[in-house]
């Protein structure tokens, strides 16, 4: 019984070191997001850091994980990510605003 491989895609290392680069500079927003202290920030503040994890999620599918070949999964883990995010946001918002 014969079995046919085929060789797995690579992804360029230049697209791996974009992707890398562009995590890095979400990652240095959301801390500097996170130092800054205002009044506005406390209602807006949570939804902007659960946009950066979504967009750094998103980054981490497609290119490190290579979902592109995949779209169904992609999508699947899209939704996913973004309802919890969703969720979380809210939840931030609300204690943040001192609902609680």
């Amino acid at each position: 019984m014969e079995y046919n491989r085929t060789e797995p895609r690579r992804i360029p290392l230049n697209d791996l070191l974009k992707a890398w680069v562009f995590l890095v500079v979400l990652t240095v927003l959301g801390y500097v997001l996170s130092m800054i202290h205002s009044p506005a920030l406390v209602y807006v503040g949570p939804l902007i850091i659960a946009a950066l994890i979504l967009f750094k999620a998103r980054i981490i599918l497609k290119s490190y994980l290579g979902l592109t070949r995949c779209p169904a999964w992609l999508s699947m883990l899209t939704s996913m990510i973004i309802a919890i995010t969703a969720i979380c946001a809210g939840l931030l918002t609300y204690v943040a605003a001192g609902f609680l």
